[in-house]
C-alpha cells in the first residue's frame, strides 16, 4: 500500500514526500514535470532513490486509474494546481487542471476504494476583507472569490462535499494561505520566499504588497498538517480553514533586512486583494493543529537554508 502525490515535484509536495519517506513509507509522485528541481532542493539524494516516479498529467483520468491501481494507493494527496497568474491568463487549462483534475481523483478514490484523499484549496475561495466587515473569516464563510484560481477552488470545495455526501468518500480539503519556504517559486504569493531567497543570495529587491499584513504559513508546518490530515480518520468539516501567522509585510521586509544589513529591500506600496485573517478553530478542535514556527523563525530558517544551498553551489 502507498501514498500518491499529486504535483509532489512542486514545494508544498517535496516536503511532504520527504517526511513520507523519512518514514520509510512507499510513495508515488505523480507529476507532468519529471525535471524535480524543487524536490532535488529539499529532499536528500538518497531519499529519492526510494522515490517512485509517474510522469502523469492530473486530467488524464485513464492513466491517473492505473498507476492508483498498480501501485495500491491508499492515501491521495492532491496538490496538483495551476497557479495565479497562469491560472488567470488560462481559464480554460485552469479548468481543466484544477477542476477536471480533481473529479478524476476523487472519481478513482470512489471505483478503487481509495481510503483518504487530501486537496489543497486555497483561502482564494474568500474576498477583499471589507467583504467580511474587516472581522476574521469564519470556516463556513461565504465564497466571494476575485480570480479564476479562487473560483476553481470553490467549485472544488462543492465537489468534494458532494462526493462525500453521496459517494462516502474520506476527502478533506486545506485552505492553504502564503505558504513560504525553500522552493516555492510559483504563484502570486511566492514574493514572500522570493525576497528571502534574493537576500541571502546578497541580491537587492523590489517587496510588493508593503501596505498589506498577510497569512504567513512556513511550508515546513504546511507538510506536517497535510500529514496530519491524511492520516485522520472521518472528520466532520469537509474545508478547513488554515493559517500560519498574521503579520505586517513591512514587519517581515524589517526582520529580513537584520538578517541582511548589506542588501537592498525596498517596500513598494500596495495590497494582495484577498482577506488574510482566518478562523481556524475546527482545525485546532479536530485535527490538534498549531503551527510551530513564528514569522521570524520561519525566515530564518530559509534564509540559513538559502545561504548553506548558495555556498554548497559555489563549492560544488
Amino acid at each position: 500500500m502507498s501514498y500518491l502525490i499529486t504535483g509532489g515535484s512542486g514545494c508544498i509536495g517535496s516536503y511532504v514526500i520527504r517526511d513520507l519517506l523519512a518514514k520509510n513509507l512507499k510513495v508515488v509522485n505523480y507529476d507532468f514535470d519529471a525535471r524535480q528541481e524543487i524536490m532535488r532542493q529539499v529532499v536528500a539524494p538518497e531519499a529519492l532513490s526510494n522515490l517512485v516516479n509517474v510522469t502523469g498529467d492530473v486530467a488524464d483520468a485513464a492513466h491517473f486509474a492505473r498507476t492508483v491501481k498498480e501501485h495500491k494507493v491508499h492515501t491521495i494527496i492532491h496538490l496538483a494546481s495551476l497557479q495565479i497568474p497562469a491560472s488567470n491568463a488560462n481559464p480554460p487549462l485552469a479548468e481543466r487542471v484544477i477542476v477536471g483534475g480533481l473529479v478524476n481523483v476523487l472519481e478513482t478514490a470512489r471505483l478503487l476504494e481509495v481510503k483518504k484523499v487530501v486537496w489543497a484549496s486555497s483561502v482564494a475561495v474568500f474576498g477583499l476583507p471589507e467583504e467580511y466587515d474587516g472581522r476574521t473569516v469564519a470556516n463556513d464563510a461565504h465564497h466571494r472569490p476575485q480570480s479564476v484560481y479562487g473560483a476553481c477552488k470553490s467549485l472544488g470545495e462543492f465537489l468534494l462535499s458532494y462526493y462525500h455526501n453521496n459517494y462516502g468518500i474520506n476527502a478533506v480539503g486545506l485552505r492553504y494561505t502564503a505558504v513560504y519556504g525553500v522552493g516555492r517559486e510559483r504563484g502570486l504569493s511566492s514574493f514572500s520566499t522570493e525576497m528571502i531567497r534574493k537576500a541571502a543570495a546578497g541580491e537587492d529587491y523590489e517587496v510588493p504588497f508593503g501596505d498589506d499584513t498577510i497569512d504567513w504559513q512556513y511550508v515546513e508546518d504546511v507538510s506536517r498538517l497535510t500529514l496530519l490530515a491524511a492520516d485522520t480518520g472521518e472528520t466532520k468539516t469537509r474545508i478547513f480553514n488554515t493559517g500560519g501567522e498574521l503579520r505586517p509585510v513591512s514587519e517581515a521586509v524589517a526582520y529580513l533586512q537584520r538578517l541582511a544589513p548589506d542588501v537592498r529591500l525596498t517596500v513598494r506600496p500596495g495590497k494582495f486583494g484577498i482577506a488574510w485573517d482566518y478562523d481556524t478553530s475546527p482545525l485546532i478542535d479536530e485535527l490538534g493543529f498549531r503551527p510551530e514556527y513564528s514569522m521570524e523563525q520561519g525566515i530564518h530558517r530559509t534564509f540559513n537554508l538559502y545561504r548553506q544551498q548558495s555556498v554548497t553551489s559555489v563549492i560544488g
